[in-house]
């Protein structure tokens, strides 16, 4: 969205509010500005333009800015939405907030005041533009390796969910949530330059294999380099096979040195491996699951990251974290 026009929409009863506010967007060269008196004709009217941007009153006839905000949240679920406010109704604006409304203002509001919620509106919205933008790179590329080995199928994206479900544990803010559940997501990119034949061996692999299938995590650095987005991103991916005494791969590196967010990945990677069906074996029970996890702790895996993962197991199980693996149909 870098260079597009940013499309408002403006849901405001009264006319001077209303007349103010579009002019200080087209003082900032936007444009692309749509007014509506009341929440109802918002609603029409933002079925019809699809803004990227919804400013609303909170108290207007036929519909008020709660109601509105809700429904037109229903339908672009990204949508940013500031909310106007009088000191009577900043309760129910922290409220909107919280069921995702992006910001409010308080009446009576100074243009600077109303300028800098706007600017960090716009900010959002191109940043989400690039995010869709990254998902969809994303989707396309797990369509493709999915192609190639059956029993990658969903894997994934588990390891995603179970990835994100463990650094929420750790107390991480959301966009370093957000990070590491992408890299989970992804961690297996480099494997679309490995021969089917290999992916989907029923036996053990041979050397010359096994060093075709330790050169994925170089792929994926490369595939994803181009990827800004993802630049945080691509040591967690690069070292997820790293063991925690230093016996891993692509470098060797040991205990701390290896990143968290990768530490975290060879985790919930090898829980799901070995709790789906593979080429060379059934899924395994989750009792045996959990006594390799831990007899592995200190060597292959963080003891400290094992012990929150076998701790959260339970939570994980009863939540909609982790759809549970679909054995993989002949």
């Amino acid at each position: 969205m870098e260079g597009e026009p940013i499309k408002f929409l403006i849901a405001e009863d009264e006319p001077a509010v209303r007349s103010l506010i579009q002019s200080v967007l087209e003082e900032r060269n936007y444009r692309e500005i749509s007014v509506a008196p009341d929440g109802q004709e918002a609603m029409e009217r933002l079925t019809a333009v699809r803004p990227d941007i919804l400013i609303t009153d909170l108290k207007m006839p036929r519909m008020d800015g709660e109601e509105l905000a809700r429904r037109a949240l229903e339908i672009q679920p990204d949508l940013t939405i500031l909310v106007t406010t009088g000191n009577g109704t900043i309760e129910s604006a922290v409220r909107m907030v919280r069921n995702g409304v992006f910001d409010y203002i308080t009446k009576p509001f100074s243009i600077d005041t109303l300028l800098a919620r706007v600017e960090r509106g716009v900010e959002r919205t191109r940043s989400l533009a690039e995010l869709n933008g990254v998902r969809e790179v994303i989707e396309a590329l797990m369509a493709a390796l999915e192609s190639k080995d059956i029993y990658l199928r969903g894997h994934s994206r588990r390891v995603s969910r179970l990835c994100g479900f463990i650094a929420t544990k750790l107390g991480w803010p959301r966009k370093k949530v957000r990070l590491l559940e992408y890299a989970a997501l992804v961690h297996d990119v480099g494997k679309i330059g490995i021969r089917e034949d290999v992916l989907n061996k029923p036996g053990p692999l041979t050397a010359s294999e096994m060093a075709l299938m330790r050169r994925h995590p170089h792929v994926s650095r490369e595939i994803l380099r181009p990827v800004t987005y993802l630049q945080d991103a691509l040591p967690d991916v690069y070292h997820h096979h790293e063991r925690f005494d230093g016996g891993g791969y692509p470098d060797g590196l040991k205990g701390d040195a290896i990143p968290i967010g990768a530490r975290i990945i060879a985790i919930c990677d090898s829980y799901d491996a070995m709790a789906s069906d593979r080429a060379y074996r059934a899924a395994m029970p989750e009792e045996e699951i959990r006594k390799i996890l831990s007899r592995l702790s200190g060597t292959q895996f963080d003891p400290a990251l094992v012990a929150l993962f076998l701790k959260s197991l339970p939570e994980i199980k009863q939540s909609n974290v982790l759809d549970q693996p679909q054995s993989v149909q002949s």
